[in-house]
C-alpha cells in the first residue's frame, strides 16, 4: 500500500506505459489524498441507557466541520496518488519548475525491438537472436516488420552467422517480393586514431574492482577476444580486492596468450593499489602479487618485473616466475590498391567506433569539447557496433547538454539495433537519427 509522502517513481520502459493508461482510464484508482465521498453523519453523542423510552431532545445545531480534514503540507517530494479524482494531472504548464516532463520514448516499439535492443546492449547476444528470430517466424509483424528483420541482419552480421543471414535473405525476398540486404564482409580495423576517442575497444573500471565486477571483466574478456588492441582505463579505479585481482589477472593472461595489445590508461592508479596491499615476507595477497608481475609484463617493464619478481619468490619461497619477451607486431601493410580509398573526414564530423562498456566517458568529453563554440555537430556512428546501457545513459546526458546549450546533433547511420536502444531510451528526443538504409 502506498503511503502519504512518498515520492511518485515512474515506471520503467514499457511496463511505464502500462501502468500509466490504466491509471488514466480508472482501471487502477489510488484515494489517498483526494476528497472523498461524503460519508453519512454520525450521531451527536452516545445515547445514554435508560428503562424508559428518552423525551425528544430539542433540535441541536450540528458541530461545524470542514468539508474535508486539513491536512498538513506535503513533503516537497510527495505527490498526490489519486489519479482519479478530476485536475489531478495537470496540464503540463502548470507543473512545478524543475520537474521532469514524462515522455514515453518507447511507446510506439515493437516489443520484440524493445526487448532485442536491451539484450543487445546487455551483451546478451543470444537472447536478442533467439528473440528477433522467433519473432519473424511466428508471424505478421505489421508495420513493424521492417525494423525487426533489419534487426536481425544486423545481429547475424555482427556475430558473423553468414549462412543465416543468406538463409534469411532468401526467406525475406519471397515473404516481401524484396531485394534483401547484403553481406558484407567485415573490413580490417584500423586501430590507432580511434582509440583515443575511447570507442574502440573500450572499458573503464571505477570504484572498487571486487567480485560484483565481474560483468565488466567478462566484458574485457569478449574484447581482448575480438580486436588485435584493447584500451583499458583504471583511472577511476579507488579499491581492488582478491577476488578483483584474480578475475583481472586472468583476463590480461588470456590478452597475452591470444597477443592482444593492452593500451593502458592509468597503469600507475592499479599499480599504487597493488602495492599497497602487498609486502615482501607477508604472505597474503597474493593475487595482488601475481597481478603487479602481469601488469609490468603489459607495460614493457622488465627491470620492475624482474625485482618484483625476486621478491614474490622470497614471500612465498616458490621459484621467481620468468620475463616473457613478447613477439614483435608485423608492421601493418599498406591498403592494396583494390581497396576502395576511405572517405574523407569532415571537419565537424565527430566518429564513435568499435564497441563502448563502462561509460566510455572518455569519448563523451571530447564529444562535448568537439561541439563546444558549434551550432551543430555531426556524429558519425557507422563504424560503432555496441553501446551497453551506463554508456548510452551518459551519451543521453551528452547531448541533452549540448541542446540545451544551443548545439543540435545528428547521429548519423547507426546500426538498428542501436537504433531501437536510441529509441528506447529516448535519444531519438534530444537528436536526429539518420537512420541507416536498409
Amino acid at each position: 500500500m502506498l503511503k502519504a509522502g512518498c515520492g511518485w517513481r515512474r515506471p520503467q520502459a514499457s511496463g511505464r506505459s502500462a501502468l500509466i493508461r490504466s491509471l488514466l482510464a480508472g482501471n487502477v484508482a489510488f484515494s489517498l489524498f483526494g476528497k472523498k465521498p461524503e460519508a453519512p453523519a454520525k450521531p451527536a453523542a452516545k445515547k445514554p441507557a435508560a428503562a424508559a423510552p428518552p423525551r425528544p431532545a430539542p433540535p441541536r445545531p450540528a458541530p461545524v466541520r470542514p468539508a474535508a480534514e486539513p491536512r498538513p503540507a506535503p513533503e516537497k517530494d510527495g505527490r498526490d496518488l489519486d489519479f482519479t479524482a478530476p485536475g489531478t494531472i495537470a496540464p503540463q504548464e502548470e507543473e512545478a519548475p524543475g520537474q521532469i516532463e514524462l515522455q514515453e520514448h518507447s511507446a510506439n516499439l515493437h516489443p520484440v525491438v524493445e526487448e532485442a535492443a536491451i539484450l543487445f546492449a546487455n551483451s546478451q547476444d543470444e537472447a536478442a537472436l533467439a528473440a528477433l528470430e522467433g519473432a519473424v517466424d511466428a508471424g505478421p509483424l505489421g508495420k513493424e516488420a521492417g525494423q525487426v528483420w533489419a534487426m536481425l541482419f544486423d545481429l547475424y552480421q555482427f556475430l558473423g552467422h553468414h549462412d543465416q543471414f543468406e538463409k534469411r535473405a532468401l526467406e525475406y525476398s519471397v515473404k516481401y517480393e524484396k531485394s534483401p540486404p547484403a553481406w558484407v564482409e567485415p573490413a580490417t580495423q584500423a586501430l590507432g586514431p580511434a582509440l583515443s576517442t575511447g570507442g574502440t575497444a573500450f572499458i573503464a573500471f571505477a570504484g572498487k574492482l571486487d567480485a560484483t565486477a565481474e560483468k565488466s571483466v567478462r566484458q574485457m574478456e569478449r574484447i581482448i577476444g575480438a580486436n588485435p588492441v584493447a584500451r583499458i582505463d583504471f583511472g577511476r579505479l579507488q579499491a581492488i580486492d582478491a577476488a578483483g585481482a584474480e578475475m583481472l589477472l586472468q583476463a590480461m593472461r588470456a590478452a597475452r596468450k591470444l597477443r592482444c595489445e593492452l593500451v593502458l590508461n592509468g597503469a600507475g592508479r592499479l599499480a599504487d593499489l597493488l602495492k599497497a596491499g602487498i609486502e615482501t615476507g607477508r604472505r597474503d595477497n597474493e593475487m595482488h602479487w601475481l597481478l603487479q608481475l602481469e601488469l609490468f609484463q603489459h607495460m614493457a617493464q622488465q627491470e620492475a618485473f624482474e625485482e618484483w619478481a625476486v621478491e614474490y619468490a622470497v614471500t612465498f619461497e616458490v621459484s621467481p616466475p620468468s620475463w616473457e619477451t613478447l613477439p614483435k607486431k608485423p608492421k601493418q601493410a599498406s591498403v592494396p590498391a583494390a581497396e576502395p580509398a576511405p572517405e574523407p573526414v569532415e571537419t565537424d564530423t565527430f566518429r564513435l567506433s568499435g564497441e563502448m562498456f563502462s561509460a566510455g566517458s572518455d569519448a563523451f568529453r571530447k564529444l562535448t569539447e568537439h561541439a563546444a563554440g558549434r551550432r551543430q555537430v555531426l556524429i558519425d556512428c557507422r563504424a560503432l557496433k555496441r553501446m551497453d546501457f551506463v554508456s548510452t545513459g551518459l551519451f543521453l546526458n551528452t547531448l541533452t547538454n549540448l541542446q540545451m546549450n544551443g548545439c543540435s546533433a545528428t547521429l548519423r547511420e547507426p546500426n538498428h539495433l542501436l537504433h531501437a536502444l536510441f529509441g528506447v531510451l529516448g535519444i531519438d528526443q534530444v537528436a536526429r537519427i539518420e537512420p541507416r538504409k536498409f
